[in-house]
């Protein structure tokens, strides 16, 4: 449960080896917003079209997607920690909690802990190879996009997550870090010093949750 099989993580890791030769991606949030608001149902058709590993999706597609759900009212920013889910696995129901997790996806399908799970559990259960790989395409697809939206380098260079989880994720299966030594909140970014990386060349990365923090805020300033 703790790795992803052998021939997924290898076809993984084979295309994040492209990905830094590729330019980044610009991510301007009120843009985003902007869409996402005022034109409700081209995003759902968007969203659904990702739901449905649409082949002819672009990068940007997949960043408008990503980053425009928290825009929406479904947005948990860090908050949902999808505990009925963690608590069925560590009690080895595996069926319940694959079933827990494909009903978190309903409300959250950007939701890369939630992805990479799911393929993980179905391939254990032997479930449907078509929803595996499903799940499989969409991690990836979202994952590779992240990773372009900053090179984690700065602050002004982080690279852009919209909840604290996707940084883990980023982490330990994307740039296969090593242990980690330390977290701290800077501004409006997590900064993570590790002891070694196989894909990242330095020892800090600087991750932007200023969308989490922005909905943490609202969320509080509302009460």
């Amino acid at each position: 449960m703790k790795k992803l099989s052998l021939c997924f993580l290898i076809g993984f890791l084979c295309l994040s080896n492209t990905v830094f030769a590729q330019e980044t991606l610009e991510i301007d949030y009120p843009t985003i917003k902007e869409y996402v608001t005022t034109h409700p149902t081209e995003f759902q058709e968007l969203m659904q079209r990702f739901q449905a590993n649409d082949s002819l999706l672009t990068r940007q597609d997949y960043a408008t997607v990503y980053y425009g759900y928290s825009f929406t009212s479904a947005y948990q920013g860090s908050m949902n920690t999808f505990s009925d889910f963690f608590e069925l696995t560590k009690a080895k129901k595996y069926e319940e909690a694959y079933s827990a997790a494909q009903e978190h996806l309903k409300s959250n399908p950007v939701s890369l802990q939630l992805l990479y799970h799911l393929y993980e559990l179905g391939s254990m259960l032997q479930k449907d190879s078509n929803e595996t790989r499903g799940y499989a395409k969409q991690y990836a697809a979202l994952l590779t996009t992240i990773s372009l939206s900053g090179d984690g380098k700065s602050e002004e260079t982080a690279i852009k997550v919209i909840c604290v989880a996707d940084e883990y994720q980023l982490m330990y299966i994307f740039f296969r870090v090593g242990k980690l030594k330390s977290q701290a909140l800077i501004n409006n970014c997590d900064l993570m010093e590790f002891e070694s990386s196989e894909y990242f060349p330095g020892t800090q990365l600087y991750f932007d949750i200023s969308r989490s923090l922005d909905y943490t805020s609202e969320l509080f300033n509302k009460k």
